[in-house]
């Protein structure tokens, strides 16, 4: 059955995404596991938030600006302030699947394989998998710990599953959903058609060469469907009820 994968926990609530309390809100709307972004703090630790900036909290600092001690004291809202990967990793760790997303950084790497060995994390796909669109980091992953679960993020790629095997990937995490109104230089027609060649057919692909397919951000109802009927290993999204409300049905 296809796990559903809260994409930085439950969204949909006014808590903070990427904090402890909209991962718990996720696993209470029954999502099988969370998506969360790390990257490093100044001092070399590693803090749980997706922008490099501090500016959608009117700040201008970055993350590796400051040290975690300060990074763990800023509020995201009222009483909730950004957690580290210690807090998640002590309330989380081998209860539920946690997809950890490693932002670009030096030495990121390093940190996160040390703290997942320091909690000892069991090293199985419905446990963890660390995602990243830099394939060389996954790469240094699995040099480091090549039983720690790895999965390539992609866009619309061609090559998708060769790109995965380059990097030693256990996983492929391609975008899968409609292309968003606003801005984009894609129309919904040529996303489709990018769909058809590119995204289904990788996961057939994968399939074929044991390698696990996680698509992201999949939010509605046609791409949710879509997935539980390709029987995807998980399914990244923002709307953990409505896909445990098909996946219920569908199964």
């Amino acid at each position: 059955m296809t796990f559903i994968i809260a994409h930085r926990g439950f969204r949909k609530t006014s808590e903070p995404d990427n904090s402890i309390q909209a991962f718990q809100t996720a696993i209470e709307a029954n999502a099988d596991g969370f998506e969360f972004d790390v990257q490093l703090s100044s001092d070399g630790h590693l803090v749980c938030f997706h922008d490099a900036t501090l500016a959608k909290l009117g700040r201008s600092e970055r993350i590796d600006d400051l040290k975690l001690g300060d990074l763990t004291e800023i509020e995201l809202s009222e009483g909730i302030t950004i957690p580290s990967i210690e807090d998640i990793l002590e309330k989380f760790g081998n209860k539920i699947l946690m997809n950890i997303e490693l932002k670009p950084q030096k030495n990121g790497v390093k940190e996160l394989v040390r703290v997942i060995q320091q909690y000892n994390i069991n090293n199985t796909p419905e446990n963890i998998i660390i995602s990243s669109f830099h394939g060389e980091a996954l790469h240094k992953i699995k040099e480091l710990n090549p039983e720690l679960p790895t999965g390539l993020l992609v866009g619309f790629a061609r090559n998708q599953i060769l790109l995965t095997q380059k990097f030693n990937c256990d996983a492929i995490h391609p975008f899968y959903d409609k292309i968003p109104g606003g801005g984009t230089k894609i129309p919904y027609w040529l996303s489709t058609r990018l769909h058809k060649y590119y995204t289904h057919k990788s996961f057939k692909e994968a399939r074929n060469k044991g390698i696990l397919v996680n698509p992201y951000t999949v939010n509605t109802e046609q791409y949710l469907l879509s997935c539980f009927k390709k029987k995807v290993y998980g399914v990244i999204t923002d709307e953990v009820d409505r896909a445990f409300q098909i996946r219920q049905n569908f199964y």
